[in-house]
């Protein structure tokens, strides 16, 4: 009998129309392996909720809308790990250290696995704003897969 290597997957969860469609490999990896699945949705501070906001022509308002857009999302995910087999579940904050809290959640969780997404960024983008998925690559607590968005 083989041994089962990973039994919680953390995916941190972005606010963009391609979340659910990009779930899909979360879920299946999940499913898989037979691991339940932690999804967390970190809002950052208000200025990037603005970027947010104007990068989806206004369609997003700041602060608690964002959380509760979040929330739907990850809802929506949730069920369609349900319809998968996997049990799923997840939140949503606003916070001004996205990388740190996403650490934070691996480690109180106790993950086996982070999945996360990758824009593959480069150049005056990536200077301005980093890389999350980098820096969830160089300190995360278990191995990380990096998915290209």
């Amino acid at each position: 009998m083989v041994r089962r290597v990973v039994h919680k997957i953390l995916v941190p969860v972005e606010l963009v129309e391609e979340t659910g469609r990009d779930a899909g490999y979360a879920i299946d990896l999940a499913a898989q392996l037979r691991a339940d699945l932690i999804l967390v949705a970190v809002i950052d501070t208000p200025a990037a909720a603005t970027l947010i906001t104007h990068h989806r022509g206004g369609r997003v308002k700041r602060g608690a809308s964002l959380v509760d857009e979040a929330r739907g999302i990850l809802q929506d995910i949730v069920d369609q790990a349900a319809e998968a087999g996997v049990v799923a579940w997840g939140h949503a904050i606003e916070s001004e250290e996205v990388e740190a809290h996403i650490l934070k959640e691996a480690i109180m969780q106790k993950v086996d696995l982070i999945v996360v997404r990758s824009h593959g960024r480069s150049g005056l983008v990536r200077a301005l704003f980093g890389s999350t998925a980098g820096e969830i690559l160089k300190a995360a607590p278990c191995p990380v897969l990096v998915a290209r968005a």
